[in-house]
């Protein structure tokens, strides 16, 4: 670990203390970017005070010496419930940050969701880590549909993730406010940003222009994408026609395991089944889309219910490992996290992921043995106690 990491991690003991930390490094357009919400931000408190709502309920005197945190999932196992979700815009945060944290899940045997938002070739993403996950971003057209099937199938992904929340693009204020836009385009306050962080601009932006001179988005089109300085970024993201029949289509061609992201109603997930989906994703997209929405871990239960033997997967808000906890206690069969880790990596690159895996595993082990529970798969919904309706979106003291 170099000095500058180990200075930049000294004061680091939870999740929340790396978005503080990262504050000071990034410039405000992009560390905006990543923190802020969509609307008001009412989803993105809530998201937080959810997991308020829930209390343990531990048992005593049992032996806890030898603990299993380990998960199956889509045929692998690995070490812990949480993996890495799909960021995209990771590349803004710190250079190489798609190849940094496909690294680092593999080195540390988590599960790992490259965005299709991203600057790396995902044929490059799988030589890295082969059990890697790819998070499509997929229009209407089918033969575009199509060709990104049989580009990602024939890199050997083994899982295909449809994003499915993201018809429009949505509104968020900060970033906006701030100076964040796409496509690239320089103003005043971005300008100001990068001068007073010159070890982002040229460390970050710098080196990956040096390098790829005209920076894409590599992998949201079977043969490239738009540049991040093109008009045409606009349109990246996914389809106001994308619709149910396009799952269908996708599930008759694709032969690895298929799992949709942001499902928030029980309908949607019985279609899913319906359709032979393998796994559905819980989520609001990090309150990131839609304002006012119902939390992810607040419909989990009948969300489980309506899965039937599909893998459930969640999302949104999670910032330690008691949440982590709390949603396999309430039926999720792992869980994603995104901000903490593009946070972690933009501070410290692999050491801060390294950092934040490790704090993430540490309170999973405490967490266990003080609820008396000894494995993962032992915890269930006796374990909570459930205040009930949430009628206030207050922030929780340090979270966000």
């Amino acid at each position: 670990m170099s000095m500058t990491a180990k200075r930049r991690l000294h004061d680091i003991y939870r999740l929340t203390d790396f978005e503080k930390a990262v504050k000071r490094y990034l410039p405000k357009a992009v560390y905006e970017y990543v923190r802020n919400g969509a609307g008001s931000e009412i989803s993105l408190r809530r998201n937080r005070a959810v997991f308020q709502r829930y209390l343990w309920r531990p048992y005593r005197l049992r032996d806890v010496s030898s603990l299993d945190t380990k998960i199956t999932l889509f045929g692998e196992t690995y070490d812990q419930p949480f993996g890495f979700a799909p960021t995209g815009g990771a590349a803004m945060t710190r250079y190489d940050a798609d190849r940094i944290e496909a690294a680092a899940a593999r080195r540390h045997n988590l599960f790992y969701a490259l965005s299709a938002n991203s600057l790396t070739p995902l044929e490059e993403i799988i030589r890295i880590n082969p059990r890697s996950w790819f998070a499509a971003y997929l229009p209407s057209d089918m033969a575009v549909i199509d060709g990104m099937i049989d580009r990602v199938q024939k890199a050997g992904y083994p899982v295909l993730l449809i994003t499915c929340d993201v018809p429009v693009p949505a509104q968020r204020i900060a970033e906006t406010k701030a100076g964040y836009s796409m496509p690239i385009r320089p103003n005043l306050r971005s300008t100001l940003g990068g001068i007073v962080h010159p070890g982002w601009t040229f460390g970050t932006l710098g080196r990956t222009i040096l390098r790829d001179r005209n920076p894409r988005i590599v992998n949201i089109r079977p043969k490239g994408g738009p540049g991040l300085f093109s008009s045409e970024i606009a349109a990246v993201g996914g389809s106001p026609h994308f619709t149910w029949d396009h799952i269908r289509h996708i599930r008759a061609r694709w032969k690895g395991k298929l799992v949709l992201k942001g499902l928030l109603r029980p309908e949607d997930a019985a279609e899913a089944a319906s359709i032979g989906v393998d796994g559905i994703g819980i989520s609001d997209h990090g309150a990131r889309l839609l304002d006012s929405t119902i939390a992810p871990l607040e419909v989990l239960g009948e969300m489980k219910k309506a899965a039937g033997s599909m893998a459930v997967l969640a999302d949104s808000g999670f910032r330690c490992g008691g949440d982590v906890l709390k949603a396999m206690a309430l039926g999720a069969d792992a869980v994603m996290l995104g901000r903490p880790f593009l946070q972690a990596c933009a501070l410290a690159g692999g050491a801060g992921l390294d950092k934040a895996v490790s704090i993430l595993k540490t309170e999973i082990s405490r967490d266990l043995a003080l609820l008396g529970v000894t494995s993962i798969e032992a915890l269930d919904r006796d374990l909570l106690k459930d205040l009930g309706e949430m009628h206030s979106a207050e922030r929780a003291p340090d979270y966000v």
